[in-house]
This record gives structure tokens, C-alpha cells and sequence, in this order.
């Protein structure tokens, strides 16, 4: 301890000259114990005299891992969690703690300090760990296996049958008493214990026990009597009364310092209804189609891109929701509104002239009450450009035709020629960005007939077959050899099991069948690369249009190096690419194993 007061130390050396045993512990135990704890000093029981502050917290850290090195044990009947000390929201201030040892009898009052000094000469004073805390108690994932423990209360409320409202009763829950949970670690931590440690629950009243008066359930009834129409452009759909149902939920609020029940709308389950909207309001976006002009060597645009439209469903539900449940539309009642035509046409109603012009004024009150008791509700939409539009196709580096793949289905019956169509087209428009993966699989996703493919032959699990999709490997080999020829890096290829005359010449063919075998390729051109499919006659086309970065693609083959038995043979095809400058920086030989088309009967015929 240094006394920097000048007054002071006159008087502390006047008294250390009168009385020596206090000069002895102020100068002597400052000396001896100048970087360390003092003697009979000790934390959790443990003796820390004569230890320096990063020794003292090196056995502490130590002693924290001997004891939850294996984490803490929580138990609730036959049930046990063990959980990391890192993952408990109350740790152990292993600085703070330490700083404790070092501050006993150093402080800045005097006489303590005295006091102290000359308790440590016959006496021990052992000290508690310092305890850190964070916002959870228990870390998240641990805490959901432990709330599995918990079941919630249950407020008074009401819910829909599809027809009405009817009353669910209140339930009491049981919770984890995280007070006792919090001091039961306390406890542990702070004297360095390892006990385990038992989970205790505590009843959870329900916030809301009954309904103030059925008053929230009236208003809701009024607006299941109103009418829900929801529109966009020239459509419209009427919610009809059971999925109105469904959007009304009651909620627990304060109120005058007392939780009643609320209206609120129920916004998931206006979001599932908008959904099923989906198909019938969204449109995708169409990227401007672009051609080849040979004699002017520059790509033309020869159809202009088309913005798609999209549903918000979660704006929208959070529109439909503020507008149903503005309180003018729930305040008032929506049951007697035939009332007055019931009366006009009871026979015992007595009719005078005066009687006649009230109905009639009272008819018209009515009609105009259905009229609104008709909510109308705009949906949002937003606009989705496509990514290749009239004005970025420069920007995007699309300035040349880079190459074409081509391949002939003379021959294919009328639902091969369909699948062909309807596949090709999910290629037309592609974008793939530079350095990015192309897979055809993943672009032209799931196939079957709400795609809008036929039955046709497909090779599979060593027979011919009739499947939906069949003649889709027409679109795979024409993308494959469009890739290869534009001097693009195939990853992934498969030839099929047996040469197809489809795909003549041999060794160019790529067979698919999601999600494997797959064509895959990397776009190696230093821009976008543009796919844009097309059919002529009985064949159909891929081009490449993108950046022309000066490369030179050369083929060789393909060839047949090895012939087999029925059919069967075997093929190269040899891909090279030079940079501008004549480096060849891609080489790749795409070899072909056919077997014998005999040994893949067909299964079922088709009708």
C-alpha cells in the first residue's frame, strides 16, 4: 500500500515509531507480500497464500475445470440434462474473484487495512467465487430440451369450428421455476460444488380465465357476417364464411390492469388462404429474346423482355388483416338485416299505406346494408423484372453468339416431340453468371404430368420404359454439345446405356434423370452467358450468346475406338480451348461406354 498524502504519512510514521507491531505488518507484509496474496488467504476452501494474480487465476481456471469438466447436471424425476458450463447464463468471474484475494487488506481505509492484516496473523479468510450473468439463463437449444418439461397455460377463448364460435375453457400450466433454478446454480458456482441440480415446475395461471360479458364474442360474430372480397386487376374471390372463420383469433390484453380477450387477426392463416392465389396471379418474367444477325455480325433483340408479377402474400395478409378488423366493421351487428323483408312477407303483418312506405324505405335500408357488409380489399403485388431486359443486355457482356449445339428428333413419335417442347423451354431465357454452375436437373425441375410432360421410352434400371418426361435427354445432348463447342468446363456427363439414333454421331449424347445422372458445366467466358433454345423442323437448338473472349475451341472426333457385340461400342470426343493468345488452358476427352441395345428390353408398350 503507498500513501501518497503527505499529512498522512507524518501520521502513520509517528505512529509506527509509538507502536512498532503495526510498523512491522504495514512495512514488513508489503514487502514480503509485495505481488502476492497474503498468508491464510484462500477461495472455495482452497489455500491461495503466497500465489501472484496469474497464478492464482490459473488455479482457479483449473479447479473450474475439474469440477464442470463434464458440464452440470440437471434432473427432473427420471429425466437428466446435462448441460455445458459455457451454455449456462451464470458463470464464474474468474478476474474479479482472483481480485478479491489481492484486495484483502490492501484497501484504501487504513485502519481496516490494519485490522485485517493482524486477523491474517492467527485467522483464515476464505473467500467466495464473483459471479458474471448473461440474458439466458440456459442456452437455447439446451432450453427447448428442457421446456419439454413445461406445459403451457391455456387462456379462455374461443375457436372456430367451421360453422361457429365455440368456447374452449381455461387450463392451468406448469412452468420451470427458474428463481429456485437460478440459485440452485448460484449455489454450485459459487463454492466451486458440482451437486446436481433438480428442476422444480410452478403452476401457471392462465392470463384470462373468462369473457367479459361475450362481448368480444359478439363483435366477432358480427364480422363473420360480412363479406370478404379480395381483388387484383379485373379478379376477384370472395372469402367464404369458413376461412373468414379462421382468420379470427382471440388475443389476452391489459386492460385496466385486468387481461380480457381481444380480437386480432390471424395473420398465418390469412397468408396459407393467399397462397392457393398464387398460381392464379403470379407471372414470371420474360427475358428479352435476342438473335444472331450474320450479315450485320451483332446481336439484334428480336422480343422485348416482359416484367412478371409476384404476391406479396405477407404484405397483403397484413392488409387484409388492418382493414376486416377496423372496430366499425365488428361494432355493429350483421344477423337482422333480412329482418324487415321477413316481415314484409308475413301474412298476419298489418299493412296500411303509412306501414307500406316505412317497409319500403326499411327494404331499401337493408339492400344497402348488404352493401356494406361487403369489405373490398386490394391485394399487393410487386413487380418482378426479368434479369435480361432491352436496356442491360450490353451492360451484362451479351454481345456475341458464342456457339450453337444442335441435334435432329426425325423419327419421334408425336409425345416425344411434345416432351421436347415442353422441356426446351425451361432453358429458354437462362441466365449464368461468370465462374457460376450450370445443372440442367436443378433448371428444369420436377417432371411428370402436372408439368405438362406425356409417357415416352426411357432407358432406366436396365429396361425401356414408358415415363412421363421421356425424350427429355434431346434437350441434355443438344445443351452438351452447345457447352462444349462454346468451350465451356463440363463437370458432370453421362452417355446413355445404349447408342440412341437420336443422338448420332455417337460419343455427344448426355443422359439426365433427376436428380441423377446430371449435365453440369461451369461458365468460364468472362461475362453472363445467355441460353436461348429454339426448334426447326425436327431439330432443335441451343445458343450460347455472351462475351467473345478470343478463344479458340477445338473438336476432335468423335470417334469409335472399340466395337462389341450387338451394337455395342465404345467412343472419345476431345475438347481443347486456347486463350487469345494460343495457351491452352481447358482440355478434356469425353469417353463413351454403349452397351448392347438387347440387353435393355422394352418393358411396357406403350398405347
Amino acid at each position: 500500500m503507498i500513501i501518497k498524502n503527505k499529512k498522512t504519512r507524518l501520521i502513520v510514521l509517528f505512529i509506527l515509531m509509538i507502536f512498532p507491531i503495526p510498523a512491522v505488518l504495514e512495512i514488513g507484509m508489503d514487502w514480503i507480500y509485495r505481488d502476492v496474496c497474503f498468508p491464510h488467504i484462500s477461495l472455495n476452501g482452497e489455500n491461495y497464500a503466497g500465489l501472484s494474480r496469474q497464478d492464482a487465476q490459473n488455479q482457479l481456471e483449473n479447479e473450474i475445470a475439474d469440477a464442470y469438466g463434464n458440464g452440470m447436471i440437471f434432473y427432473y424425476q427420471d429425466q437428466i440434462f446435462q448441460i455445458p458450463l459455457e451454455n449456462i447464463g451464470i458463470q464464474i468471474d474468474t478476474e474479479k474473484s482472483v481480485e478479491n484475494l489481492f484486495a484483502y487488506g490492501r484497501g484504501e481505509n487504513l485502519w481496516e487495512n490494519l485490522i485485517r492484516r493482524i486477523y491474517l496473523l492467527g485467522g483464515k479468510a476464505d473467500f467466495q467465487n464473483v459471479l458474471s450473468y448473461s440474458d439466458r439463463l440456459i442456452a437455447d437449444d439446451q432450453w427447448q430440451d428442457m421446456s419439454q418439461l413445461e406445459t403451457s397455460s391455456r387462456n379462455f377463448s374461443y375457436e372456430f369450428d367451421g360453422e361457429d364460435f365455440q368456447s374452449a375453457a381455461a387450463e392451468t400450466g406448469e412452468i420451470i421455476d427458474q428463481e429456485k433454478l437460478k440459485s440452485a446454480i448460484e449455489e454450485n458456482l459459487i463454492s466451486l460444488k458440482n451437486e446436481p441440480v433438480a428442476i422444480e415446475l410452478a403452476e401457471q395461471d392462465p392470463a384470462v380465465t373468462q369473457d367479459d360479458g361475450e362481448k368480444t364474442l359478439s363483435e366477432a360474430k358480427n364480422l363473420l357476417e360480412k363479406q370478404v372480397v379480395l381483388q387484383y386487376d379485373s379478379s376477384s374471390w370472395k372469402v367464404d364464411r369458413e376461412d373468414l372463420g379462421k382468420w379470427i383469433k382471440f388475443l389476452p390484453v391489459m386492460n385496466n390492469k385486468e387481461y380480457e380477450l381481444a380480437l386480432e387477426p390471424n395473420v398465418e392463416q390469412i397468408e396459407d388462404y393467399l397462397v392457393s392465389l398464387v398460381p392464379q396471379i403470379n407471372a414470371e418474367p420474360v427475358n428479352a429474346q435476342l438473335e444472331f444477325d450474320e450479315d450485320e455480325s451483332k446481336i439484334k433483340v428480336f422480343a422485348l423482355s416482359q416484367n412478371g408479377i409476384k404476391l406479396d402474400t405477407e404484405k397483403s395478409a397484413e392488409k387484409i388483416g388492418e382493414e376486416i378488423f377496423q372496430e366499425e366493421n365488428y361494432t355493429s351487428g350483421g344477423n337482422d338485416k333480412n329482418s324487415v323483408k321477413d316481415n314484409i312477407e308475413n301474412d298476419d303483418y298489418a299493412k296500411n299505406e303509412k306501414d307500406i312506405e316505412n317497409d319500403t324505405e326499411n327494404e331499401n335500408k337493408a339492400e344497402n346494408k348488404d352493401e356494406q357488409d361487403e369489405i373490398s380489399i386490394k391485394l399487393i403485388v410487386d413487380t418482378v423484372e426479368p434479369e435480361l431486359t432491352t436496356g442491360n443486355i450490353d451492360d451484362m457482356g451479351i454481345t456475341s453468339l458464342l456457339a450453337t449445339g444442335e441435334s435432329n428428333f426425325s423419327g419421334s413419335s408425336t409425345s416425344r416431340r411434345h416432351n421436347i417442347t415442353v422441356g426446351a423451354s425451361k432453358f429458354n431465357g437462362i441466365l449464368v453468371g461468370t465462374g457460376e454452375e450450370f445443372s440442367f436437373n436443378e433448371i428444369l425441375g420436377d417432371v411428370g404430368a402436372q408439368e405438362g410432360y406425356l409417357p415416352e421410352w426411357v432407358i432406366k434400371q436396365g429396361e425401356t420404359v414408358a415415363e412421363y418426361g421421356g425424350g427429355l435427354c434431346q434437350v441434355s445432348t443438344t445443351a452438351f454439345r452447345a457447352a462444349v463447342s462454346a468451350g465451356m468446363e463440363v463437370t458432370e456427363r453421362k452417355n446413355h446405356a445404349y447408342a440412341v439414333s437420336y443422338y448420332n454421331p455417337q460419343g455427344t449424347d448426355a443422359t439426365i434423370y433427376p436428380p441423377h445422372p446430371d449435365l453440369v458445366f461451369i461458365n468460364n467466358t468472362p461475362a453472363y452467358l445467355l441460353i436461348q433454345t429454339r426448334i426447326g423442323g425436327n431439330k432443335l437448338y441451343f445458343d450460347f450468346y455472351g462475351t467473345d473472349d478470343g478463344r479458340q475451341v477445338d473438336l476432335e472426333g468423335p470417334a469409335i475406338y472399340e466395337y462389341g457385340e450387338g451394337g455395342a461400342m465404345k467412343t472419345w470426343w476431345k475438347q481443347t480451348v486456347q486463350d487469345k493468345d494460343g495457351n491452352v488452358f481447358l482440355e478434356d476427352t469425353f469417353y463413351s461406354d454403349y452397351k448392347s441395345p438387347s440387353l435393355y428390353p422394352h418393358a411396357d408398350p406403350l398405347e
